[in-house]
């Protein structure tokens, strides 16, 4: 059965040593930003203060970003899985942002390709497009493996009885933790 090509970004599903998995909501995402967050993006800072955006190939990694908090320029709260370009907030006040930093974090992501030989192997990001209509990442691994990358994939995708949800090939579905990460002090590759 071959796998499906459909990246998502980068989904947490469970903590390496049994912990608990959080967001960090100090981070933030300056009104009339012009970008797009979704979920499952992989962020980094951007230099200014605690502002976030997408991080590209071979930068290094804050985290994957769970959503944003902001008052709309109407008034009304707005709790959302994605940012918008452009969108102002009243005041022009920072969004809040979601995102998760823990390194210990395991993340399941769709890779370009993957051979056994690959796992525990590292590679960088690809930074696809999100869908608007979802709110969801178009993030993926590229398939390209070397001793150092962004995300570290540790094998392949399992459901919770332990079967694996891929097969090795094109379009996988792997488990993989943050290598070079902001939190961890890590360059870029």
């Amino acid at each position: 059965m071959a796998n499906l090509d459909a990246p998502n970004g980068f989904s947490p599903v469970r903590h390496l040593n049994g912990g608990t998995v959080r967001y960090d909501d100090s981070y933030t995402i300056p009104s009339g930003a012009a970008y797009d967050l979704f979920l499952g993006d992989v962020v980094r800072l951007t230099g200014t203060g605690r502002d976030i955006e997408d991080a590209a190939a071979t930068e290094t990694v804050l985290g994957v970003f769970a959503g944003c908090r902001y008052v709309a320029a109407n008034g009304d709260v707005v709790w959302a899985k994605q940012w918008a370009s452009g969108t102002v907030t009243a005041g022009t006040q920072d969004a809040v942002a979601f995102v998760y930093t823990d390194p210990n974090i395991v993340y399941r992501a769709q890779c370009t390709t993957i051979a056994e030989g690959d796992v525990g192997q590292c590679a960088d990001i690809v930074a696809g497009a999100g869908n608007a209509a979802t709110g969801i990442s178009g993030f993926e691994i590229l398939g390209t493996y070397a001793a150092t990358g962004q995300f570290m994939v540790i094998g392949l995708a399992k459901e919770p009885d332990g079967i694996n949800v891929a097969e090795y090939g094109a379009d996988a579905k792997v488990e993989c933790i943050v290598f070079e990460g902001q939190r961890q002090g890590g360059t870029p590759a």
